[in-house]
C-alpha cells in the first residue's frame, strides 16, 4: 500500500514504467504472489492508487493482474468497448483530482466482443446505444477494402486501436 507521500513522488512517466514491468510479468508469468486478505486489511485506513486504468468488462482480462499490482494500487473503471461516458469522466476525476493517481491509461483488448459487436451491428436493448460508441472507430475505416465483419481479425484489431485511439482523444 502507497502512502501519499509515496503517491505524491510520482511521476506519470513513473507510473508508466511500473505498469510496463508488471505486465513483463504477467507475460512471463512470473506474477508477484500476494495475500489479498492482509492488502485489504492495510487499506482500510486510505487509498493512494497510482493510476485510473479505463478497460473492457472482458472477464478475460483481469486489469490488476496484467500489470501485476495488488490491491490499493490501481482504480480500474469498466464498461464494454472502454469508452468514456460522463460515469466514467467523472470517476477519471474523483481518481486524480481527489485521490492523487498520476496516470490515465486506456486498456483495450484482442477480440473484444464490443468491438464486434458495433462492427457486425448488434441491437439489443441497451447494447445499441453503447455500441454507437464504437461507432467512430469504424467509421475511422472507410477507405479499407477488406472484410468488414467481426470474422474479420485484422479489421477487429485494427478498428479496437482506433477506439482506444478515439477514447484517449475524447477523455
Amino acid at each position: 500500500m502507497l502512502t501519499k507521500e509515496e503517491q505524491d513522488k510520482l511521476t506519470p512517466d513513473t507510473v508508466l514504467e511500473l505498469l510496463k514491468e508488471g505486465n513483463r510479468r504477467f507475460v512471463s508469468g512470473t506474477l508477484t504472489i500476494r495475500d489479498h486478505s492482509q492488502q485489504i486489511r492495510d487499506a482500510t485506513s486510505g487509498q493512494y492508487p497510482k493510476a485510473i486504468i479505463l478497460s473492457c468488462v472482458d472477464s478475460r482480462v483481469p486489469v490488476e493482474d496484467v500489470f501485476d499490482r495488488g490491491i490499493g494500487d490501481l482504480f480500474v473503471a469498466r464498461v464494454a468497448g472502454n469508452f468514456e461516458n460522463t460515469a466514467i469522466l467523472g470517476s477519471m476525476e474523483f481518481a486524480c483530482k481527489v485521490s492523487g493517481s498520476k496516470l490515465v491509461l486506456v486498456l483495450g483488448h484482442e477480440y473484444c466482443g464490443a468491438v464486434k459487436g458495433a462492427i457486425d451491428n448488434v441491437e439489443l436493448g441497451n447494447i445499441t446505444p453503447m455500441l454507437k460508441n464504437i461507432r467512430p472507430a469504424i467509421e475511422h475505416f472507410t477507405e479499407y477494402e477488406g472484410d468488414k465483419t467481426s470474422k474479420n481479425e485484422e479489421f477487429v484489431h485494427m478498428v479496437a486501436e482506433q477506439s482506444v485511439r478515439g477514447t484517449i482523444k475524447d477523455i
